[in-house]
């Protein structure tokens, strides 16, 4: 075995680790903008009796009252 040969493969574990390094690094990224999503929002909820969504705010403020403007619908 020659010098070049232990030159080689240290190059390529070397490259192996940058690599793998900067794929956990992007994962770790997309991870982190995931789970912060809906950190500075309001919740949404599934509206009952529609299809679609609303505030959980607003529907926790006032359950009774939405229930009557749905009604009157």
């Amino acid at each position: 075995m020659s010098e070049n040969d232990g030159n080689v493969n240290g190059k390529e574990a070397t490259s192996f680790f940058e690599i793998a390094m900067a794929v956990l690094g992007v994962v770790g990224v997309i991870a982190g903008l995931c789970s912060g999503m809906g950190s500075g929002l309001d919740k949404t909820m599934k509206a009952p009796g529609k299809d679609g969504r609303i505030l959980r705010s607003v529907f926790e403020n006032d359950p009774k009252g939405y229930f009557k403007n749905l009604r009157n619908k």
